[in-house]
């Protein structure tokens, strides 16, 4: 499996785990040690990005109940902390962090199993003094609203107030075996379109000198 589009990708990607040890990025490393840091390749910057997931198994990780019982057994994740320093935000990187994870997640050998995933909203980007669904990709169904989704596949808690409006912050999504392929190619097309947007980006400003 390839992740990367490695001909524009400009990140060099390690991970980490509980130890310190670091070794370069693969989608299993990324489940098996948890911690992800991004560097600009071929730039003096320290990492510009990190990501951090757990595997909710009631053994190393607290496990939570599911919120989909009817799809029966689940193997649950939670995304801890995707996090992208400035002047670096609002540029599409936490939307290719939050793909790398469920490409990862999706791509594992947990690939015949439902996969329940918990996400927690912090964000605090505000627009025009409103604050913005900047996960309205990642989560296609998940909207700014305490109005629950129609969909089966996502479960909403933990009512939060920003900029006057009211929203449930705790998201939880179910990823079933039946979708697996279609859930695999809509992360993987949105992974390519804004590491394209963001290479271009990076040229355009000087970051990164093209070839």
């Amino acid at each position: 499996m390839q992740l990367l589009d490695d001909y524009i990708n400009p990140f060099t990607i390690l991970c980490q785990n509980y130890y310190e040890r670091t070794v370069s990025f693969t989608p299993e490393k990324l489940i098996d040690y948890g911690n992800a840091y991004y560097y600009l390749t071929n730039t003096s910057y320290n990492y510009i990005a990190r990501s951090v997931i757990s595997q909710c198994d009631g053994i190393v990780n607290e496990t939570y109940h599911s919120r989909f019982e009817h799809f029966g057994l689940t193997t649950k994740f939670c995304i801890d902390i995707l996090e992208v320093s400035p002047p670096f935000e609002n540029r599409g990187i936490m939307t290719i962090m939050f793909c790398d994870v469920m490409l990862a997640i999706l791509n594992s050998d947990l690939s015949n199993h439902h996969i329940e995933l918990k996400f927690i909203n912090t964000s605090d980007v505000i627009r025009d003094g409103k604050i913005v669904n900047v996960y309205h990709n990642v989560i296609p169904s998940y909207e700014l609203t305490t109005t629950h989704p129609t969909s089966s596949r996502i479960s909403l808690e933990g009512e939060r107030t920003k900029s006057n409006i009211k929203f449930y912050q705790d998201i939880y999504k179910i990823f079933p075996i039946a979708t697996r392929a279609e859930d695999i190619a809509y992360y993987s097309s949105l992974r390519r379109e804004k590491i394209m947007q963001l290479h271009n980006i990076l040229t355009k400003v000087g970051v990164l000198q093209t070839q």
